[in-house]
């Protein structure tokens, strides 16, 4: 249920109150729409190339169907369908883009307000029916959409859904929420947890220890890369094609090892620390490949953070810092990740 339903309903144990946008709200707004024109064109190709290929193919089937035997007839009959199909989904993906589009242009312009939902929460978990994350007080259920994972600029409908989802509960909270469609999820921009304002967010310059330490860590690739690259070369004193497998792996530690750009333009870093109030999980699978790789998402202080961690997902409650690089409209760039107690 949004905030858009029925408020009567939703007010028994819910207090719903409206504000304007923030200028964080607004530039969260924007971090999630970048690239929108370009996936635009895109699906209009897509649409198009669906589109002309079902009907080259019912031409020829029509043109040619007396000579057509009953198996390649019923490939192209199945052909033509599954185009079709695809043209059709995607076609209706397009379809809602528009009004998409003009809800998120009215929300950057400051021209809609958001909800407030406040409430004594008891349950947080994977939405059931939308691909998004789901609050509970008690029998209600407010199902949000969350930026970068759903696809704010068309359909909050869409996007992935997290592998695992959880929580801080039994807590008073607030969600800020902002309906762009009335039928569809609304973007959860922040959640104030009663911990939130304890949160430490710091603004430094970057200096030459941490470019010591991101040089440490791309001459650490090199040097593992190069050492891989042995067993081939040791392998191919017996069998020569083996060298040209180590040579591969001896260009990957060199490109590996060359000094990142990341640190260059970039002159403040962003340090934050405060107790894990939210862990939300994605299962990320790369494309052509069975390689699957977990992003680790983290709300800290109201805000929810996108890390690069390879370790266990960090329980609610737990304290954290880390430091990331702000890029603005071109997101951010991790530093370095660190659990209370543990090393980074």
């Amino acid at each position: 249920m949004s905030p858009g339903g029925d408020d009567h309903r939703m007010s028994q144990t819910l207090q719903i109150e409206d504000a304007p946008l923030t200028e964080d709200d607004i530039l969260l707004l924007r971090r999630c729409s970048r690239g929108r024109l370009l996936m635009a064109v895109f699906g209009v190709f897509v649409v198009l190339l669906l589109a002309l290929s079902v009907l080259t193919f019912v031409v020829l089937g029509l043109s040619e169907w007396r000579a057509l035997d009953v198996g390649v007839g019923a490939v192209l009959l199945a052909g033509i369908a599954v185009m079709g199909a695809l043209a059709v989904f995607f076609g209706r993906k397009l379809l809602r883009m528009p009004p998409g589009w003009r809800s998120l242009d009215r929300a950057l312009k400051g021209r809609l307000a958001k909800q407030i939902v406040s409430g004594r929460l008891t349950s947080f978990g994977p939405a059931s029916s939308t691909p998004g994350v789901c609050y509970g007080f008690g029998e209600q259920r407010v199902d949000a959409a969350l930026p970068f994972w759903n696809e704010i600029a068309s359909d909050t409908r869409s996007g992935h859904g997290p592998a695992t989802a959880v929580g801080l509960t039994h807590l008073p909270v607030r969600l800020h929420l902002l309906t762009l469609q009335p039928d569809s999820p609304p973007v959860l921009l922040r959640v104030e947890y009663p911990m939130s304002a304890e949160s430490l967010v710091a603004v430094e310059e970057i200096s030459d220890a941490d470019r010591a330490a991101v040089r440490r860590e791309e001459l650490d690739a090199r040097k593992f890369m190069l050492i891989f690259a042995l067993v081939p070369l040791v392998g191919g004193l017996f069998l020569p094609p083996l060298l040209f497998v180590a040579a591969i792996f001896a260009i990957l530690g060199m490109l590996f090892g060359m000094r990142s750009r990341k640190l260059r333009r970039g002159l403040y870093k962003h340090g934050v620390r405060g107790v894990v109030e939210e862990a939300v999980v994605y299962r990320l699978r790369s494309p052509n490949s069975s390689i699957v790789s977990l992003v680790h998402n983290y709300r800290i202080g109201g805000v929810m953070y996108r890390v690069e961690y390879l370790g266990d997902v960090v329980e609610p409650g737990r304290r954290v810092e880390f430091e990331f690089l702000d890029g603005g409209l071109k997101g951010q760039t991790a530093l370095f990740f660190r659990v209370d107690g543990e090393p980074a």
